[in-house]
This record gives structure tokens, sequence and C-alpha cells, in this order.
């Protein structure tokens, strides 16, 4: 007679040996992807892979949290409130810096869109006109000292970045910070003509990424992998179908206009997102090399960092290593 110890003991040794997909049968796993703003079009594979339950055969359930100007994805995933977060490849390279146990494991952008804006002006050329400004930016990031360094931007003042954008309307000779998917588009709409420079443009290309924690890499492996495999799913789904989440983001978020969503949608398919649909989310070594040299010529990295602590590129599928 088998005694009630080992009639509990079988079943959690099975559970602790099968896949993830063999106990799909069960409740699924929660999935908790931590965005690090309001629903919009940038984010738009994750909010695919949950509005299509995509993982749901593997045993997985992705839910998307929104995000805004009081959530921190990165300290937020590394204190377990949320399994993984989007953000910048460049915070996550400083957030491993600071001790953040995060890594990068899917680049759903080929790089941040950030985006430099001014009122239309035929005059200027490259960002070396714009000298003497006022710059609305996120002040002491490192996307805006490596550019002042490398452009060398003197006699500008800068100014906090914030929503309102009274001031920047109001000032010929003001150049705002932000997404080039959105704030053309947004001052287009407000009958402002304007023009940009992208910081893709000027050589600043950190990638937009999907990060979790060590942790969860070691002792979750079969979950990440699922988790990747469906919001990769997700992304290629959106792409074949853009205006499928329309009516969900721009629900979710008033300030996301349909314009606006179109202008972002147009910009994201044509430039951000791989066109080999099984292959979104890849990275490689070299650019990861060439963000942290970037942050490293501006002493925001120390030079014996190795970038590797913050990216895992094997997880993807599709990718070679």
């Amino acid at each position: 007679m088998i005694s009630s110890a080992l009639r509990i003991a079988i079943p959690l040794a099975l559970a602790a040996v099968l896949p993830l997909s063999a106990q799909a049968a069960d409740a699924p796993k929660p999935v908790r992807i931590l965005s690090n703003w309001f629903a919009q079009p940038d984010q738009a594979g994750y909010w695919q892979a949950q509005q299509d339950k995509l993982g749901k055969e593997a045993g997985i359930e992705i839910s998307v949290l929104q995000g805004g100007p009081k959530i921190q994805t990165i300290p937020q995933v590394a204190s377990g409130q949320a399994e993984f977060g989007i953000g910048n490849a460049d915070d996550v390279l400083l957030a491993r810096l600071r001790g953040a146990p995060v890594r990068a494991v899917f680049a759903h952008l080929d790089y941040v869109p950030y985006t430099l804006v001014y009122h239309a002006d035929p005059a200027v050329k490259s960002i070396t006109d714009l000298q003497g400004r006022t710059f609305a930016v996120n002040l002491g990031n490192a996307y805006w000292e490596w550019t002042k360094k490398q452009y060398k931007l003197a006699g500008t003042r800068e100014i906090p970045v914030s929503g309102d954008l009274s001031l920047f309307r109001n000032d010929p000779k003001m150049v705002q910070q932000g997404y080039s998917l959105f704030l053309p588009a947004r001052m287009a709409a407000a009958g402002v003509q304007v023009q940009q420079i992208t910081l893709a443009s000027l050589g600043y290309r950190p990638y937009d990424v999907l990060f979790t924690t060590d942790d969860m890499i070691r002792k979750n492996p079969a979950l990440v992998k699922a988790t990747i495999a469906a919001v990769q799913k997700g992304w290629a789904n959106y792409v074949r179908n853009p205006q499928g989440l329309k009516p969900l983001i721009t629900g979710m978020n008033k300030q996301m206009t349909p314009e606006i969503y179109d202008a972002a949608n147009k910009e994201m398919i044509e430039t951000l997102i791989s066109h080999d649909l099984g292959r979104i989310g890849c990275m490689s070594d070299a650019r990861w090399n060439e963000l942290a040299g970037q942050l490293r010529s501006v002493n925001f990295l120390p030079a014996n960092f190795d970038a590797k602590q913050g990216y895992d590129r094997t997880l993807v599928p599709g990718c070679a290593p």
C-alpha cells in the first residue's frame, strides 16, 4: 500500500519535471508585462498577445499592465511586481551597473524612437543649426548628454521636458524632446508645422526591449521561452493587421487619436519592426557594444563594464546565437 506521504510526493515530483506545456491543462501561469507608458502602438505586440491569448497552449496567460508617469518598470520588475517589463536598452545597462538584476530578452523595436522636434525652419539643415536654442529634454539623460558631446552643442538652454506642450507651441525657437511616432502628429493636429531630427539619425540607437530578471531566466526557463515565443507571435499578428488593435489602444489612451495611431503604425511597420516576421525580437552583440561604447564616452558606464551583463539574445525563436 502506498503511504499518504508518497501519494502526495509523486504528483509533486512529476510537476517538477514536466514541461510547462504539459501542465497547461491546469490553471495557466499568469505572466504580467509592465509597460512603461499608457497604452500606445509601440507596445502593440504585447497587447496583441494578450488579446489573442497567445501562450495559452504553453500554459501561460499574458496580461499587460498599463504604465504611466508614476511607473518605473525596472525597479518594479526587479522587486517582483511583474514578471517582465518594457524599457529602453540604455536604461537596462545603467540599471545593471547599479546592481539591478535585470536583463533584456527581446527587442520589439529596432531602436527607441527618440526625436528632437522644432518649428519648421528651412535654415535648419542639421542639429548644429539648433545651437543656442532652448531644449526641453530629460535633464541628465544619457541620450542627451551623448548628443551634446557628439555634436558639440554649446550655448543651449535646457529645461525639463513635460507633457505640457504649450511652451513649445508658443516659442518658435524651442526644441522639444519626444517620440517620432507621436509628437510630430500631435503638433500637426494642433496646427503647428514642425520638423524633426531623430536620435537614430544622429547615431544613438538603443533597442526598445522586453526585459526580465536573472532569477526568472534561471528558475523559470520554460515560462520565459514561452512568453518570448508568444509575444513574437503577437508582434507578427499586429503587423499583419495593425488596425485590429485600434479600438483597444485608442479606448484605453484618450490622447491616442485614430490619426496619431495610424501615423505611428505607419512609421513603426516601415522602419522599426523587422520585415522578417520570424525574426522580430532579435538582437546583436554589435548593437549592444555600440550602445555601451556611447555610454562610456559620456562616463555613464566604466571602461570595464561588459554589455553582455544586460541582455540574453539566445531566447528568441529564429535568432541565431
